[in-house]
């Protein structure tokens, strides 16, 4: 019984990177209220986190709507996102 010894490879340095800026992430949330009624809700924010390219869009969704639905009504309207937005930049989504 044995096992194979592998030669290391650093792997290739990643490109460069930028954050998402603020108003790009307004801006991927506003896109993706689907219904256009002014509020984002979980499902519309699972979209967007997958937009995002969360790992897992539910998850985010759901952390996202705890961390900016002030009033607790199970949306983020005009007056929380601001909130959701500082809770995405936070998590430092990047453009590729």
């Amino acid at each position: 019984m044995g096992f194979e010894v592998r030669k290391y490879k650093p792997r290739e340095p990643k490109l460069p990177v930028s954050q998402l800026t603020k108003e790009q992430l307004r801006a991927i949330f506003m896109e993706s209220d689907i219904n256009k009624d002014g509020v984002l809700s979980k499902k519309e924010l699972k979209q967007a986190f997958g937009r995002l390219g969360a790992f897992i869009p539910a998850f985010r969704a759901a952390r996202g709507l705890h961390h900016a639905d002030a009033n607790h009504d199970g949306v983020v309207d005009k007056d929380e996102l601001d909130d959701l937005i500082k809770y995405a930049y936070r998590l430092g989504y990047k453009v590729a």
